[in-house]
């Protein structure tokens, strides 16, 4: 089963990832979308597919004059002439909702690739408008809300490999993520990891492997309930430890500053090699994508995920948590349960490694 140590990283962060021409397609005609594209591994990745001459590139940005920025850079080294902001925040249920709306009326029809790259690492509790711990919201939450409002453009993309795709960008630190038996016995899982009095700091400073250990969970649940004659290809990649902004929260001068400053230094990948492992999730396998459905990806190829996300409390966790976010999601649009009915069936199909 999957673990992980201090030589495994190791291993990994030093290990030659393939370039990307090794999976490079030709995207004419096609329509892609990457969150959180203003910046680090989003932004590489949305560089790596401007060079594949997408029909759309649409970058989907919570700072649109940052992604504005993004996309001159992208043109000015890919020459791609094409390429468009759109404003959304994963943070903020409206703001999803409207970008699905403007997608409806702008989007052509069909979705080829969605890589759903934002997030957020913080230990400090806050709720959003909404009334969610915001990395909950943002990692978890949003995250699933936008890929199962943006499914049906999907399924209706032609199912001409490698796309369609939906891909979720985890991270190798959902291996540290495990529920304790307070959650576990909670009448609701993401409630009990929403409540204040619960996320005290020993908790808060799990959260982002929490969060990305729902990543999983999401991915999965999608994966194996996508009727077997829908051909979207739904996985979580890991891009490793990379330099990138994620740690913008961390608090200057600290030791938890000093400390990762130094784990950077010596370990980090550069944000394009980084970005390669996004670029694999949506494009490789092109001959069969399904290979990669339902499946954790890291160093461009599958691997198993962690012990406890395959245990059978893991198993039991996972279940509750889908029921609790279509539940929760349902209230913020009323299409999620509609989007659920027509394409989800209501049972999860069994797993083969």
């Amino acid at each position: 089963m999957g673990k992980i140590s201090i030589f495994s990283v190791l291993r990994d962060q030093y290990s030659a990832l393939p370039a990307v021409d090794a999976f490079k397609s030709d995207l004419t005609g096609k329509t892609v979308i990457v969150v959180g594209s203003n910046t680090g591994l989003g932004l590489e990745a949305s560089r790596h597919f401007a060079s594949m001459n997408p029909g759309r590139l649409i970058l989907a940005c919570r700072n649109v004059a940052k992604g504005e920025a993004a996309l001159k850079s992208i043109r000015a080294t890919t020459k791609y002439e094409g390429g468009e902001v759109w404003e959304v925040d994963l943070a903020d249920f409206s703001s999803i909702s409207a970008f699905v709306n403007k997608f409806e009326s702008e989007g052509g029809g069909r979705l080829d690739i969605l890589v759903e790259n934002s997030g957020i690492a913080t230990r400090k509790y806050a709720l959003t408008k909404d009334g969610w711990e915001s990395t909950l919201q943002t990692n978890h939450l949003g995250t699933a809300m936008l890929g199962i409002l943006l499914l049906p453009y999907l399924s209706k993309a032609i199912a001409n490999p490698p796309t369609p795709r939906l891909v979720v960008v985890s991270s190798d630190m959902h291996f540290f993520g495990k529920f304790d038996e307070t959650v576990k016995s909670s009448k609701c899982v993401l409630e009990k990891l929403n409540d204040e009095q619960y996320c005290n700091q020993p908790i808060m400073r799990q959260r982002y492997s929490h969060s990305k250990l729902l990543n999983v969970f999401f991915a999965r649940s999608l994966a194996s309930r996508l009727a077997p004659q829908n051909a979207v290809v739904v996985n979580a990649v890991n891009p490793g430890f990379c330099h990138s902004e994620l740690r913008r929260n961390v608090p200057p001068g600290t030791f938890m500053s000093v400390w990762m400053t130094l784990m950077e230094f010596l370990l980090a990948r550069s944000t394009e090699v980084g970005s390669r492992t996004l670029v694999h999730a949506a494009l490789g396998s092109p001959e069969n994508g399904k290979n990669l459905h339902g499946h954790y990806l890291s160093n461009c190829r599958v691997e198993e995920e962690s012990d406890y996300s395959l245990s059978k409390e893991g198993r039991e966790v996972e279940e509750r948590v889908w029921n609790e976010t279509i539940e929760i999601l349902s209230k913020a649009d009323p299409r999620i349960k509609e989007i659920v009915a027509e394409y989800l069936t209501n049972t999860t199909a069994p797993r083969s490694y």
